[in-house]
């Protein structure tokens, strides 16, 4: 089988390349408005009624997310010491851990917001990733199922599986080409700015399955999609340049 190129960069990039608005929803940092709709907060219980004071507290953390992560987690203990069910902010505290690599700590602040809100697909899909960050592969997969079982119509779990797939050193390739194409039909129904992913996962398992041909179609457009939604890098930093003159991909 052809050597596999850093393929840990395409199945993380969705979670650390970029943490702007419209990334991939596992990893969405939201401010909180006591008006705001469930809908709004996709994968989370309705906290219409919150209490303000808490709502403050998150607000404040969310803004030094990414800045002064040991503060963060302090404003985002005082939104729970104040309302102990506000779920977001248990999410919150265990993303700031999967950052700072503390992914025990990350663990059990996801587990309590599933303790909370057991369908809380955002949850459980943050709590596969750590779990792929740790190796415990057939934890992922499982978690990537709840998410699957939360939220049918979403390709999150699907893609998940699929990374997990690839990445390990098994020959798990047939079943992660079917999940790559799940999460990918799901995805062009809805198309999000990140589904050059989807495409160039698709394209990479077809190229480690030695066709080249379907493999150079999923990876053109892939590149086309990464240009089309400015993650031209994304791509650059995905493909080698050897892969991409195998395939005559200019």
């Amino acid at each position: 089988m052809k050597t596999k190129y850093l393929l840990i960069l395409l199945f993380c990039n969705l979670y650390s390349f970029s943490q702007t608005e419209g990334d991939y929803k596992e990893d969405e940092i939201v401010h909180i408005n006591v008006s705001q709709t469930q809908d709004k907060l996709h994968g989370y219980p309705n906290y219409s009624d919150i209490n303000e004071k808490a709502i403050e507290w998150y607000n404040k953390a969310t803004n030094i997310i990414y800045t002064d992560t040991d503060l963060a987690v302090k404003y985002y203990l005082s939104a729970i010491k104040i309302d102990l069910k506000f779920v977001q902010a248990y999410d919150n505290i265990g993303k700031i851990y999967r950052m700072l690599e503390e992914y025990d700590l990350s663990i059990k602040y996801y587990k309590k917001s599933i303790e909370i809100f057991p369908n809380g697909d955002v949850a459980h899909g943050n709590l596969a990733l750590v779990y792929k960050l740790q190796d415990k592969f057939e934890d992922a997969i499982n978690e990537y199922k709840k998410v699957i079982e939360i939220q049918p119509n979403s390709p999150e779990g699907y893609y998940g599986i699929a990374g997990i797939y690839l990445y390990q050193e098994v020959n798990e390739l047939e079943l992660a080409l079917i999940n790559a194409k799940k999460a990918l039909d799901i995805y062009i129904n809805n198309p999000p700015n990140y589904i050059g992913d989807s495409y160039a996962q698709v394209g990479l398992i077809y190229y480690y399955l030695g066709n080249n041909a379907k493999a150079k179609t999923y990876i053109q457009i892939a590149k086309e999609k990464y240009i089309e939604n400015n993650f031209e890098q994304v791509f650059k930093d995905t493909f080698p340049s050897s892969m991409l003159i195998e395939l005559s991909i200019e």
